[in-house]
């Protein structure tokens, strides 16, 4: 079993998802708050133009931004772009048998009702003992396996070779809710418990098989032959996250009380629902199955 050295805790890579910036500051202050005995705990802001400007991004999004390419591209010098090849080379670099990092928790706060979730794509046993962990540790928490809306992972946390993103909700943009900055403190704290029990081979039985959330698809919102959006999420739908949508549940409103149904078959489950950050991806909500999957 190879110990963990270093976990890279960051937050502020949307300078507009306060739980993550107020996070970190607080870890500034009390740096004891994040130290183990048996491995070193980075933590850092990732983006801290966006901050200053309580905006998502300066010039685009930098959780889509470390695609191994675009990262040895000179050509590409937005202000995330540059950003990101310097995150890389600090934690990184990316696909690095000897990474900087060996862990990489990144902090993120959503307009839907996620709850407390941590989205994992990264298939790595070290990643998925930790969810099955978590399970445990924090009943409250959702598991979903996201499939991406690029190519190759482009997250932050895609630096290192283990890692994931956790994601709390529903938080308005540029606000700091109490409950869910604590909720999310306290999992970062047992995310680092479970580093230090990993590494002191002191961790206890696991269970072999977890319940997760795993990525359909992407839906996007109906829209007029102009790319225009033309209807809302149904208002059964919205405030809600991880629900059930079978065939004939209502999923979209348009702008004279129409509604637009669900018409597939198989059951499925819908989270992000009108996530205001993914209106300029083109997606209204994500589609999902619950599985339970085995852990090695």
């Amino acid at each position: 079993m190879r110990k963990i050295k270093t976990v890279a805790i960051t937050g502020g890579t949307h300078g507009n998802e306060l739980t993550g910036v107020y996070l970190i500051k607080k870890f500034f202050k009390n740096p004891d708050l994040v130290k183990r005995s048996n491995f070193e705990t980075l933590f850092m802001h990732t983006n801290l133009g966006a901050m200053k400007q309580c905006t998502r991004y300066v010039d685009k999004d930098l959780n889509r931004t470390f695609v191994t390419q675009d990262l040895a591209d000179p050509s590409r010098c937005t202000y995330e772009d540059i950003l990101a090849k310097n995150l890389n080379e600090k934690l990184g670099p990316k696909g690095s048998k000897n990474p900087h990092v060996d862990f990489i928790v990144d902090l993120h706060s959503t307009t839907s009702d996620m709850g407390l979730s941590i989205i994992i794509d990264n298939d790595s046993p070290l990643v998925w003992k930790l969810a099955a962990y978590l399970s445990v540790h924090e009943p409250k928490l959702h598991i979903f396996r996201w499939k991406g809306d690029t190519a190759e992972v482009s997250f932050v946390n895609s630096i290192a070779p283990n890692g994931f993103a956790i994601e709390v909700g529903p938080i308005p943009q540029g606000v700091l809710r109490a409950d869910l900055f604590f909720e999310t403190e306290t999992l970062v704290q047992k995310i680092l418990d479970f580093f230090e029990k990993y590494n002191n081979n002191t961790l206890e039985t696991l269970p072999k098989e977890i319940e997760i959330y795993n990525h359909i698809k992407l839906v996007d919102f109906p829209r007029d032959k102009k790319g225009e959006i033309k209807a809302a999420v149904h208002p059964n739908l919205q405030d809600h996250g991880y629900i059930k949508v079978q065939k004939g549940d209502p999923l979209f409103i348009d702008l004279e009380g129409r509604v637009i149904y669900y018409e597939e078959e198989a059951d499925v489950y819908a989270l992000f629902i009108n996530e205001a950050a993914y209106y300029e991806k083109g997606f209204a909500m994500c589609f999902a199955e619950k599985k339970t999957i085995k852990v090695s």
